[in-house]
């Protein structure tokens, strides 16, 4: 196993092209260059060439680069290192390519017309994102099911998106429909709405701000999520400066109208019955548990979401980060990609073979294939034309990535025998999988100065078997500490549903003495009707 966590540092920043130009040094081009030489003499498999690629560049980096070198000299060695590490005819087939007149060809795909027109629209994008978005070794690798995409529907946008908010205020609003459409994908995220109805912005503004709000999934076709009672105001919010003597009631007048404004929106949230409803993601933080106000808008949402309605609960931490949904926060207002890692099926390769050790080993290599699939959706979005508002705003070099290694506790159960919920010494390969994860996306993205984000997943439980809820967010806890951030799923009983002051309880201890992100409740077995107050 080469180890290539320091090699970026010794490798080439410039090579020089034959017409005496410089380019950056790009270390895709060569796994995509041999990928093509392999491809070429038969059936290439995606991820043994990007461990091939691995072993190239550790070994050109223990070479003197005092120089720029040309891109000729770096062909010669590639070809020189991966036949003498035992892949002649692969050595021989990449100097062969290289040496032809390459030829722009126009790439062409095909795609069966006997699924409904919906279905065909869907495959229709589907393979133009792997012909034009993806090089070929990462549309392999996605094709054998190592990666899962979403998003490729709207390969032209971001996946998922943070709104302006305050254009929610303008006169006509739904012009801003037309710039949110060209610049996110199929997930909108609304920050802090109820920041809008203060004395210091437009107080008038609360009734069509709700009509609005409520509308914006119909009106706008995409999936949205309004995150509300957010512990730190946005940036946009700012009122003028006053003097000492007026700002403790300005900031209860303020405060007053928020809470009034979130609760007249929840109340026409819960009687709302259309196909497309927007979600709430509703932050904690400490006032959530002191304001006796937010305590009644807090048991409205726990009551709801037992009943299947679209809440998650977000944490507010001093001195954190604010999350919204996965990949995203004020820092990072879109996300360029979201992928799944197939722990499962990776486990299940022959080189691997459920082999727990192995697969720590060859896991950062195919962390790596989905950093290059995350670069290669920027640079697709950077060639869009000047005038798209990804553009615009400057989106693009904003927004980060976001990966996921699905089936963390299906591979931890088949390698140690155990769900990583019953046993400590599951629990800690688990931990080991999403720390080696970690590092890998942490000095990838270093290296091409890209923000890429862990997510946790939610673990698959089924109701029989769901432990304690203290024990459910202790290890999801853990979990989200490790990998930076998560959605846990807390799956409830019918006795702990009929008591929601105690699920609050719960939430507040979470809140204080884990690191959860993310919450969403789950009944244990389904319910009718509405729960006892």
């Amino acid at each position: 196993m080469i180890d290539v966590s320091d090699v970026s540092a010794h490798l080439p920043v410039w090579v020089r092209r034959r017409d005496g130009s410089q380019v950056p040094f790009e270390a895709d081009r060569i796994c995509q260059s041999l990928f093509d030489a392999a491809e070429s003499l038969g059936p290439a498999n995606a991820f043994l060439i990007r461990e091939l690629t691995d072993a190239v560049l550790h070994f050109l980096a223990q070479q003197s680069w005092d120089a720029v070198p040309t891109t000729v000299g770096i062909a010669d060695e590639i070809a020189k290192i991966v036949r003498e590490v035992g892949q002649p005819l692969l050595a021989r087939r990449y100097v062969e390519l290289r040496q032809q007149t390459k030829k722009a060809a126009v790439k062409q795909v095909t795609i069966a017309c006997d699924a409904a027109p919906d279905r065909f629209v869907k495959d229709c994008l589907d393979a133009y994102a792997l012909e034009a978005v993806f090089a070929r070794d990462v549309a392999a690798a996605i094709r054998e099911g190592l990666l899962v995409l979403r998003g490729q529907e709207t390969p032209a946008t971001l996946v998922s998106l943070v709104l302006q908010t305050p254009r929610l205020a303008e006169l006509p609003w739904w012009i801003a429909l037309d710039d949110w459409r060209a610049s996110g994908g199929d997930r909108w995220i609304v920050e802090s709405p109820e920041w809008l109805c203060t004395p210091q912005m437009h107080p008038a503004l609360t009734p069509h701000l709700c009509e609005r709000l409520l509308s914006l999934p119909t009106v706008g076709q995409r999936a949205v999520e309004l995150h509300l009672n957010v512990a730190e105001p946005p940036r946009w919010s700012a009122s003028p400066q006053v003097g000492p003597l007026f700002a403790h009631s300005d900031d209860e007048d303020s405060g007053q109208e928020r809470v009034n404004f979130l609760d007249g929106l929840l109340e026409r949230w819960k009687a709302l019955d259309t196909p497309k409803t927007a979600a709430i993601a509703w932050h904690l933080h400490a006032r959530s548990f002191q304001d006796d106000m937010q305590c009644r808008l807090l048991q409205t949402l726990v009551r709801q979401a037992l009943l299947g309605r679209p809440i998650r609960f977000v944490f507010d931490r001093p001195n954190t980060p604010i999350p919204f949904a996965e990949g995203l926060d004020r820092k990072a207002p879109g996300v360029l990609l979201e992928l799944g890692i197939d722990l499962l099926a990776f486990a299940q390769r022959p080189e691997i073979a459920s082999d727990g050790v192995a697969l720590l080993q060859k896991l950062p290599t195919l962390a790596r294939i989905a950093v290059s699939a995350v670069a290669q959706k920027r640079d697709y979005l950077r060639a869009l034309p000047d005038a798209s508002p990804l553009h615009q705003r400057f989106l693009i070099e904003r927004s980060s990535g976001s990966l996921t290694p699905l089936g963390l506790d299906e591979v931890t159960r088949a390698i140690t025998g155990a769900s990583l919920t019953r046993s400590p010494l599951s629990l800690d390969f688990a931990l080991k999988l999403l720390q080696t994860l970690r590092d890998a996306l942490h000095q990838a993205g270093r290296a091409i100065g890209m923000d890429l984000r862990l997510e946790c997943p939610a673990l698959a439980r089924v109701g029989a078997d769901a432990p304690p809820l203290d024990k459910q967010l202790e290890t999801a806890g853990i979990l989200h500490a490790c990998a930076g951030a998560g959605t846990a799923m807390l799956l409830v009983s019918d006795e702990a549903a009929a008591n929601p002051d105690d699920l609050i309880e719960r939430l507040r201890w979470a809140w204080q003495a884990t690191a959860v992100t993310r919450l969403s409740l789950q009944r244990a077995a389904p319910q009718q009707g509405e729960l006892p107050i």
